[in-house]
């Protein structure tokens, strides 16, 4: 697909064109989709992949592999927390990751003792 457009001399992207190149590059590969509303000719909608994601991504792929999240912070330019903390989405399976590992590692607010019953051993909570 990207073998057929025509190749761009000057830049791609800068302060003035992100937006439009953008949503044209997207749609060129199928990674979205410019709905022409009636009546407005020259502002189109656009529905499909958008740079944040891209941050978003990256932010979440440096916290997954154990970047500190301050570092990741400066990484992605992020200077207030709140704002970093809306990128770092926690998905079901970062808590169920996290849960099996407390309960493997045994860390608690609670002991757990592993306790034999005949042929099956199975872990115990004790306060």
């Amino acid at each position: 697909m990207l073998r057929d457009a025509e190749p761009k001399v000057s830049r791609v992207f800068n302060g003035t064109n992100l937006r439009k190149e953008w949503t044209k590059a997207c749609a060129a590969v199928g990674l979205g989709s410019i709905i022409k509303i009636e009546g407005k000719p020259c502002d189109p909608k656009y529905e499909g992949l958008i740079v944040h994601d891209l941050r978003r991504s990256a932010v979440r792929n440096l916290v997954n592999v154990g970047v500190p999240e301050t570092v990741a912070m400066k990484i992605s330019g992020h200077k207030a927390r709140p704002v970093f903390d809306r990128y770092a989405i926690a998905s079901e399976a970062d808590l169920t990751k996290a849960m099996w590992r407390v309960e493997l590692s045994g860390v608690s607010g609670e002991s757990v003792v592993k306790v034999e019953e005949g042929n099956r051993a199975r872990k115990r909570l004790t306060h």
